[in-house]
């Protein structure tokens, strides 16, 4: 999948631009970073593909993980770990009862 590769203040614009559209708080989301979105959100999280996700490409890592750290502060759910190398996706999903979390 081709991104079009964005600052942090885009991804964390484009990203609340999307979670407004959909009820609830930010705890019924979590973001994530990944290299891979198939792997990262498809097959570790169950997030089906027809499901509220939304997945933007930042500039470099630092900034991947500057979105993460906005959103963990939010309240999002997420599990912050040390980034694969290249990991630049970003992802956030709404969370259900087929996704994990």
């Amino acid at each position: 999948m081709d991104y079009h590769i964005m600052d942090y203040l885009t991804v964390i614009k484009r990203i609340e631009t999307y979670m407004s559209k959909f009820e609830g708080d930010y705890s019924d989301w979590f973001v994530g970073i990944t290299k891979n979105l198939d792997e990262g959100l498809f097959e570790l999280h169950n997030v089906e593909d027809t499901g509220i996700w939304i997945s933007f490409g930042a500039d470099t890592e630092e900034v991947a993980k500057r979105v993460e750290k906005y959103f963990l502060e939010k309240n999002t759910d997420g599990n912050p770990k040390e980034l694969q190398e290249n990991a630049r996706i970003v992802f956030v999903y709404k969370k259900n009862s087929k996704t994990t979390p």
